[in-house]
């Protein structure tokens, strides 16, 4: 797989809110879909609801619990903003040893994807990192196989 090729569009967009549903409904407004609404991911404190445009285009809504929560500082003083947009990759690894060599820090340990949106997200691995010229990113994608020929 030449370089190029390893990093090959957005995966999903993500939104910290203190309102799923009033994020849920301007979403509707937009043409996206519910797919998975509000279920929890305690590790993070956070509830988790993902939509869905016609075009397959994932849009991801983070709430807290309760503070502290992955997004509690994103949210002081805001309803809602911009959490981090996410990276579709063709092999997970080796986008994520790109990152790191290029100066991004993990934030989250590869894991699979809590409550994936779609068929393929079920195979796919996912990390966040930080990076000072990008901001909190994510990278997703599947763990491909060195080729053993």
């Amino acid at each position: 797989m030449a370089d190029e090729e390893l990093f090959i569009g957005f995966d999903h967009v993500a939104y910290a809110t203190r309102d799923t549903d009033a994020t849920v409904r301007l979403l509707e407004q937009l043409g996206f879909i519910l797919k998975i609404y509000k279920r929890e991911i305690p590790k993070f404190n956070v509830y988790i609801t993902k939509m869905m445009s016609c075009n397959s285009h994932v849009a991801e809504i983070v709430e807290p619990i309760s503070s502290p929560s992955v997004v509690s500082a994103l949210l002081t003083g805001r309803d809602a903003t911009v959490y981090h947009s996410c990276f579709l990759t063709n092999d997970f690894t080796k986008a994520r040893e790109r990152m790191k060599k290029m100066g991004a820090v993990t934030i989250t340990k590869p894991m699979r994807i809590p409550y994936p949106a779609t068929k393929a997200h079920e195979s796919y691995l996912a990390s966040h990192m930080f990076h000072s010229s990008l901001g909190v990113f994510e990278i997703t994608g599947p763990v491909v196989e060195p080729d053993t020929n």
